[in-house]
């Protein structure tokens, strides 16, 4: 009876559900799970437990942490929309009913905007599509011209990954992460890498430059949850650090300092 029952208590069970024969291993924390709690994270298989993790689920997290926040062109237009609202009503009690309409409605846009309204975001297009349009009408370059430019930037902004999520609208995984990439993925290399470009000018960045991009590239881990990268980014920084400081002390300091004494013994 015993050798009969050895075989079922040898079938590993679900960790949460003991009664369920278990489906598959987590690939965290490597326990047996069923189907029921069997969760894909970016391609991977993990139990409902180590799924909610915020280091399995960054992109998750990381989209919580921007959802419904402000971003820079909300700022950017909320502003710009006080300062079309003081500008139209300027317009209209000067007697420029078009321009201060025209003003006003780019006013209420960008206000609109700045405290997420659904109907500003759809105005974000339609207005200066309309601007376009009465350009065409009125044959008024002077109107026509700047209303495709600020078509172009209103297209920008509406399509800006970062500002839909501050409208809280879903965005694909792909996008999420590439936006994930840009802002959270090893920023140290990021940082090292603008120091460099700044070091060619400033030498006092060269260093900065050197030693953030030694550190981003010590944190390069493509294996880690989440993955760190930007190795890359990391190794020009370094170069551009270290080719600053010998382009400056080996060839520009020599000269400036003959300029310098130069002007001292002329003085």
């Amino acid at each position: 009876m015993a050798s009969a029952d050895a075989p079922s208590a040898t079938v590993p069970r679900c960790a949460v559900h003991p009664e369920s024969p278990a489906g598959g291993i987590c690939g965290r924390c490597g326990g047996f799970f069923c189907d029921a709690c069997a969760t894909w994270v970016l391609g991977a298989v993990y139990c409902t437990a180590c799924a909610a993790l915020p280091e399995v689920n960054y992109l998750e997290t990381f989209r919580l942490k921007l959802w419904g926040r402000r971003d820079s062109w909300a700022w950017m237009l909320g502003f710009w929309g006080l300062v079309a609202l003081g500008l139209g009503a300027v317009l209209l009690f000067g007697g420029d009913t078009f321009a201060g309409v025209l003003a006003l409605a780019c006013a209420g846009v960008g206000v609109g905007c700045f405290f997420r309204q659904g109907w500003a975001r759809v105005g974000l297009l339609a207005v200066p599509a309309g601007m376009v349009v009465a350009g065409l009408v009125r044959e008024d370059p002077a109107l026509g011209l700047p209303s495709l430019f600020l078509l172009g930037l209103a297209y920008t902004v509406h399509q800006d990954p970062r500002h839909r999520l501050f409208f809280r609208l879903p965005l694909p995984d792909a996008v999420l992460l590439r936006l994930w990439d840009r802002f959270e993925n090893n920023p140290l290399a990021r940082l090292g890498l603008q120091l460099g470009l700044y070091g060619v000018l400033v030498p006092v960045f060269a260093p900065l430059a050197l030693g953030l991009g030694f550190v981003a590239l010590r944190r390069v881990n493509p294996e880690a949850r989440p993955p760190i990268g930007h190795g890359g980014q990391a190794l020009a920084a370094m170069g551009l650090g270290l080719g600053s400081l010998v382009l400056w002390v080996g060839l520009f300091w020599p000269r400036l300092s003959e300029l310098l004494h130069a002007l001292f013994a002329a003085g």
